[in-house]
């Protein structure tokens, strides 16, 4: 007797724990989204056709039936009739706070702008501005510009239209300033000045004289320009976080961020106006040593602001500006003319000095690296670090890195090094022309984006908003990863197809290895129970139409931790 009463409480007991259990697993909904495919990115259930939201946290994915158990009186219950339903997108590099300022403030005409219309937005600009405003800041221009309009002294067109105003210009990769004879007179740059490291002082055909054009000096004229406010950059950011949400992006990597940057970003994030998610890479363009990068990291770290990354350049740009550092010469501009390969910003053992502390203090580290000798120098200086430090386990991103020598691909993978891929780059456009005539035949061998996955190598994607691209549309560059081409058909071929990538390969990239990127998979970038409720609706599904559609995709609703921050 006494054996089964020890029974009958053991059971009683298990069937008291089993109801506490049951009850604990069905939370209350405050949303559920129903009657909708949705792709999870989650290879162990990559399917869904509905999901539950409670305190912005994703608590259900599965079926209608399995999901409808946490609705309740009160819960909000959104059929979407079998619309696609997905992660939100997640750029990984882009440069938001500074594009949102070019959005809101800057004398802006687009890198395809012909003369007569950068005239009149120069002139425009010039008669709405007043006495006191010394300086007018805007761009953005290509390289190209002046062989293809033979315009021999840029500095001297834009004497012609500035109005004794002092105008800076920056380039269509944001590395580059077209300044006139006032702006360099206010800059004190003369035709005796060094340029900073790396930098080139563009010179008329004669040499005797500059020309206006100041190649890879971003840094020292940021510096030297009068600055943008906190002020300015909260509206910037505002800007840029309404424009994201639109497209559906959740989350993003500020590749270069200032103290300005960071600071406007915490404001925004204080006042509960930063819909994404943010990492941000420390820039200084002084150059911080860790302690200084440390005390940045400590002092601007909020909520949605994730601080420990940090932003190094060692090259420009594989453009007929000649400043990605190649392994190979680039193009002779005229016959006799010495060879250029295009210069590192810092010597190749600095680097790995600066990465190795980097890493040891516990920064992911963004190199810029557009020219395949950049990049080699980018992975020699990890593979220093890893000897030092050990596999620290950060994955240190090589940025631009569309040239890489075929012996550096499988490097990568070995050194968990990853490549970070500009989607609006590498498909036909002038920019590639450009990149073709600095390069020759070279430059159709740009982006080896599926040698890279094959190889096992980590990748990311991003916009780079707005260096070439006009806004942050996802879309278009996810298109392009797998056609090739240009998404609006405005020039013809496709730029080495056979690097194309699957659009379930491209979306994974967009999503959970941009979620990787700002250290946050554990949070975002899949539809999982226990992750936040970032979730877009889209008008078509990426993974049925074809290819070629994906660039007009339009978003219907953005879900950012549960709340609707797009969409009706």
């Amino acid at each position: 007797m006494r054996l089964f009463a020890s029974l009958g409480a053991i059971l009683a007991v298990a069937l008291l724990l089993s109801s506490c259990g049951e009850t604990a697993q069905v939370r209350s909904a405050d949303l559920i989204i129903d009657n909708a495919r949705i792709y999870t990115v989650n290879r162990d259930a990559p399917w869904a056709e509905a999901v539950a939201v409670a305190d912005g946290e994703i608590i259900a994915v599965g079926t209608s039936e399995l999901v409808s158990r946490h609705r309740v009186d009160g819960t909000e219950v959104r059929d979407v009739g079998g619309a696609f339903v997905m992660p939100g997108i997640i750029d990984a590099h882009a440069h938001p706070a500074w594009g949102g300022v070019i959005a809101l403030y800057y004398c802006y005409f687009s890198a395809a702008a012909p003369p007569d219309e950068v005239i009149r937005t120069i002139e425009q600009c010039v008669s709405e501005t007043d006495e006191q405003t010394v300086w007018i800041q805007g761009g953005l221009w290509t390289p190209k510009f002046f062989e293809q309009f033979g315009i021999s002294s840029p500095r001297d067109w834009l004497d012609r239209i500035s109005g004794g105003k002092a105008i800076a210009l920056k380039d269509d990769s944001g590395h580059n300033y077209w300044v006139n004879s006032r702006g360099l007179e206010l800059l004190g740059i003369d035709e005796s000045s060094e340029p900073p490291p790396g930098g080139v002082y563009g010179r008329t055909p004669e040499g005797d004289r500059l020309n206006g054009l100041l190649m890879e000096t971003f840094a020292m004229l940021n510096e030297a320009l009068p600055p943008w406010s906190v002020d300015h950059y909260k509206a910037g950011i505002h800007h840029a976080v309404a424009d994201a949400n639109r497209f559906g992006i959740t989350g993003w990597k500020d590749a270069s961020a200032s103290d300005t940057e960071l600071a406007a970003y915490q404001q925004v994030d204080s006042e509960g106006d930063l819909n994404v998610h943010v990492a941000a890479c420390l820039y200084d363009s002084e150059g911080s040593d860790v302690a200084g990068y440390e005390a940045m990291r400590d002092r601007f770290a909020s909520g949605h602001v994730h601080t420990n990354f940090v932003k190094l350049f060692m090259d420009g740009v594989p453009t007929t500006a000649r400043t990605a550092a190649m392994l190979a010469p680039y193009q002779p501009t005229y016959e006799g003319e010495p060879e250029v390969f295009g210069p590192l910003h810092m010597p190749a053992e600095t680097l790995a000095e600066k990465l190795t502390a980097l890493d040891a203090a516990g920064f992911t580290v963004k190199v810029h690296t557009a020219g395949d000798r950049s990049v080699h120098v980018g992975l020699n200086a990890i593979a220093a670090a890893r000897t030092a430090n050990g596999d620290s386990g950060l994955r240190h991103e090589l940025a631009h890195a569309g040239f890489i020598d075929g012996e550096d691909i499988p490097r990568f993978s070995e050194l968990n090094a990853v490549a970070d891929l500009s989607p609006y780059l590498w498909f036909p456009s002038p920019i590639i022309d450009d990149i073709h005539t600095a390069l020759g035949d070279r430059g159709s061998e740009y982006w080896p984006n599926r040698q890279l996955l094959d190889a096992g190598a980590p990748v990311l994607a991003g916009s780079d908003w707005p260096s070439v691209a006009e806004d942050l549309n996802p879309w278009v560059g996810i298109e392009s990863l797998v056609t090739r081409a240009h998404p609006a058909d405005l020039h013809p071929g496709k730029a080495w197809g056979e690097e194309a990538l699957t659009m379930a390969e491209v979306l994974r990239i967009f999503t959970l290895e941009g979620a990787r990127a700002l250290g946050l998979e554990d949070r975002i970038g899949s539809i999982e129970v226990g992750k936040s409720a970032d979730l877009i609706v889209l008008d078509r599904d990426p993974l049925g139409v074809p290819a070629s559609e994906v660039g007009e995709t339009q978003v219907s609703l953005t879900l950012f931790e549960g709340h609707v921050v797009y969409g009706g």
